[in-house]
């Protein structure tokens, strides 16, 4: 085979931003340490470009899936394309398969499950003759069905080499790598977690940090109770002192009730409404408290930050959240408080935000170099071992 490209990232698309945020982040190492290299990024993510940022990466864009959550439980909705959930994956699966046989990738890292959402990379990994396949899997998988089935196992073992997992065993101990090692039959490789924020700020992104910012409040998607959260949040800290400075609320302002969501924070002249994007990592970084909600990517970000934050929990059935926010509660000073959604009070959410304002991280110990060690394991395997590329 001759290869035109030397490594392909995938990451699936659908509710949240973490699979990409973490693929992102991997692809912008890769570019920063191996300059050489050629990297292709492939996803349905509507919103990649701006989570690529300043950094020089190129990527294909896929129709997007659109996921919506019901008693904890994530579902197929109709996407953007207007084309049923299951039919778009067997089509996506079309479009991945012509994109690997037409760039003849070396390497290709996909992460979460190595048969891909709706097993939209089983056509792609089968068609493939000499590319090397690798998994990356996030710290705490959680309660995956997908991840654990005797299917991943088998498209695992047909042509998949290694696992990269996104976590420091130190933080959260072995019991995930060993779980990984059974199911899968490797010994997966221990890159540390992965932060976005980190590798940008390595390209000299948001450098300058004068904590003037109040607090930021992450919403990038609504889930079942996250419109009545929002209207305690707006009790909250409209109700601090404008002193403190300004309070920054990111949200996705297309959504439908947005308008709704505006009315409980425009009567606050110390509140700012934003459209989630590139600006909040600088904010973050800015801010002197954060309320987020506790997925992968937004862990780090706080924990890259060293930002006081108030963690909500979703709810989700995997139970992946719950068990990742209490392990590195323990670990990070960034983690200050973690609640439900639906179970946090006006009063508590006051209390925990006087905490964070009043409250300094001291540095941590936590592994926030996985992008960089997932790039140099990458590039290995497409036979380059000189960080000059």
């Amino acid at each position: 085979m001759s290869s035109i490209i030397d490594i392909l990232i995938y990451a699936h698309d659908g509710r949240g931003l973490g699979h990409v945020s973490r693929s992102v982040a991997i692809g912008l190492a890769l570019r920063r340490l191996f300059p050489n290299l050629s990297v292709l990024f492939v996803t349905g993510c509507g919103s990649t470009a701006e989570l690529i940022g300043g950094g020089n990466l190129d990527w294909v864009k896929l129709p997007s899936y659109r996921t919506s959550v019901s008693e904890g439980k994530s579902c197929g909705a109709m996407g953007p394309a207007n084309i049923e959930d299951k039919l778009l994956g067997t089509l996506r699966a079309d479009n991945i398969s012509d994109i690997v046989e037409a760039y003849k990738p070396k390497v290709v890292l996909a992460d979460h499950t190595p048969q891909g959402k709706h097993q939209e990379l089983m056509r792609a990994v089968k068609g493939s003759t000499d590319t090397t396949w690798v998994l990356g899997v996030r710290a705490v998988v959680g309660d995956v069905d997908k991840v654990w089935s005797e299917l991943s196992a088998t498209v695992f073992d047909s042509k998949y080499s290694n696992i990269l997992w996104y976590g420091d065993s130190d933080v959260t101990g072995t019991a995930e790598l060993d779980k990984l090692s059974e199911h899968y039959k490797v010994t997966p490789f221990e890159a540390g977690y992965v932060s976005r924020l980190k590798e940008l700020r390595r390209l000299g992104v948001n450098s300058c940090v004068d904590k003037k910012i109040a607090g930021v409040i992450s919403v990038p998607w609504s889930g079942e109770g996250t419109f009545v959260l929002l209207e305690k949040i707006s009790q909250v800290i409209g109700s601090f002192d404008p002193s403190e400075g300004i309070w920054k609320v990111y949200m996705n302002l297309n959504e439908s009730g947005s308008c709704d969501v505006n009315d409980f924070f425009a009567r606050y002249p110390n509140v700012v409404l934003e459209q989630v994007g590139p600006s909040f990592l600088a904010d973050l970084a800015n801010s002197r408290s954060a309320i987020i909600y506790g997925g992968y990517n937004s862990l780090t970000d706080v924990m890259s930050a060293g930002v006081p934050s108030v963690v909500f929990l979703r709810g989700m059935k995997d139970g992946e959240q719950e068990e990742h926010a209490a392990t590195l509660q323990k670990a990070s000073d960034a983690i200050v408080d973690v609640y439900s959604e639906d179970e946090v009070s006006v009063d508590g959410l006051r209390a925990s935000l006087e905490k964070c304002l009043a409250s300094t991280v001291k540095p941590s110990s936590i592994s926030l170099n996985g992008a960089a060690n997932a790039a140099r394991y990458l590039s290995e395997l497409a036979g380059v071992y000189d960080v000059n590329g």
